[in-house]
């Protein structure tokens, strides 16, 4: 699911042979052509006649060259494809991830053709162009100029298949009900959210158990006249019983009824109170690892904000900071608030345009509320548009 999830942009070795796959019919019309015209240029001195055929010709070589461009330019703008688009596992498409387009693919193969001013180094380069591309290797001059992008589908998800750059979400595990929010989270997603997280839930303590109610007297009767099982005496033989066995009779103490144990309300357990001198020490938090999809590793401490250029909120302290690129822009510039605590790893949507998500080894989903944590497990993925991590232990 990972490698559907993720765009991958094209290497620079593979687009130079994709281009150079493309060349290679037009190499072999030529060298046809060549072979039939060379004899019949020799021939031109001693029979200008001949020049009429070898016109023919050479007509019909352009012919075929021409027929063969616009076929090839015809299906990269229609399906992002060429010979060697399919060969290599590329496809062009405009900067939202769909179809070119007849006034892109033109553009960019012109350029390419202008480069031969200097043959041959002057395409290479100009195809290769995407190395000195800063924005994490994503268009070469060519593309930049006329605004297209190269994936590659074999190793990410082909996005003209998939809805665009921002439609990944048909390829994710299938949608299950929202996991209700942590009891107890510090924050309300409400209009009022500005963005700052200052702590994540921990487990509450559970409620005391329920007193077993008190003894009810019947209808009618004392509460005071309803003996507790402590006052039970054994049963005295009446008095002419007594008489006839010559037992004298025995005092008759009056039974009282012992007062209730009076219900005892112990206040709260704190982990600051003193306890026979010895003092708790808060556990020290979870250590975790952050693979991402594109084999960068982050071991997490404190707290980290992930973005395409994340910042914090004014008056909010971030341990550190996590730039990303991102071909789609899918992800916002702060997108999520990553934290790490003594109950495990806590992820907060920063209110970011195309959301996240935790999934688990199952594929079960649980979409992240903008401003509440949620706690993200060992071997859990977090989805950020489309970016994703794994959790792992540190």
């Amino acid at each position: 699911m990972a490698k559907v999830m993720n765009l991958v942009n094209a290497s620079a070795g593979k687009r130079l042979g994709a281009w150079l796959l493309d060349s290679v019919p037009v190499m072999i019309v030529s060298i046809i052509f060549g072979a039939v015209l060379a004899p019949q240029l020799a021939q031109v001195a001693a029979a200008p006649e001949v020049i009429g055929q070898m016109m023919g010709s050479y007509v019909l070589y352009l012919v075929i060259c021409l027929g063969y461009g616009v076929f090839l330019w015809w299906w990269e703008a229609t399906s992002g494809k060429t010979v060697g688009n399919v060969l290599m596992g590329l496809r062009t498409a405009n900067e939202d991830g769909f179809a070119p387009g007849w006034g892109k693919t033109i553009i960019r193969r012109l350029l390419i053709g202008v480069a031969n001013v200097v043959p041959v180094l002057g395409p290479v380069l100009m195809v290769v162009s995407n190395v000195w591309d800063p924005n994490h290797q994503r268009q070469g001059w060519h593309d930049k100029m006329a605004r297209t992008l190269v994936m590659d589908v074999r190793a990410g998800r082909d996005p003209l298949t998939t809805g665009g750059l921002f439609g990944p979400e048909s390829f994710a595990p299938g949608y299950l009900p929202t996991a209700p929010a942590y009891p107890g989270s510090p924050q309300d997603a409400d209009a009022g959210f500005t963005g700052v997280i200052n702590s994540v839930p921990e487990p509450q303590v559970a409620a005391p158990a329920p007193q077993r109610p008190a003894q009810q007297a019947p209808s009618g009767q004392p509460a005071d006249a309803v003996p507790s099982p402590q006052d039970a005496r054994p049963a005295q033989p009446s008095a002419t019983a007594r008489a006839q066995r010559n037992i004298p009779e025995a005092p008759v103490e009056p039974v009282r009824a012992e007062p209730a144990e009076p219900v005892v309300h112990e206040e709260p357990f704190h982990p600051d109170d003193d306890v026979e001198h010895t003092q708790f020490r808060e556990a020290a938090s979870v250590r975790a690892r952050l693979v991402f999809d594109d084999g960068q590793v982050h071991v997490l401490d404190e707290s980290l904000l992930i973005g395409r250029n994340p910042a914090a909120a004014e008056g909010e302290e971030i341990a550190d900071t996590l730039s990303m690129a991102d071909i789609g822009r899918s992800m916002s510039k702060t997108h999520v608030l990553v934290q790490a605590s003594t109950s495990g790893i806590w992820v907060t949507d920063r209110n970011s345009t195309n959301g996240s998500a935790i999934t688990d080894a199952g594929g079960n989903r649980r979409q992240l509320t903008a401003g509440q944590p949620m706690q993200a497990s060992m071997g859990e993925t977090v989805y950020m548009g489309d970016r994703y991590f794994k959790v792992e232990r540190a």
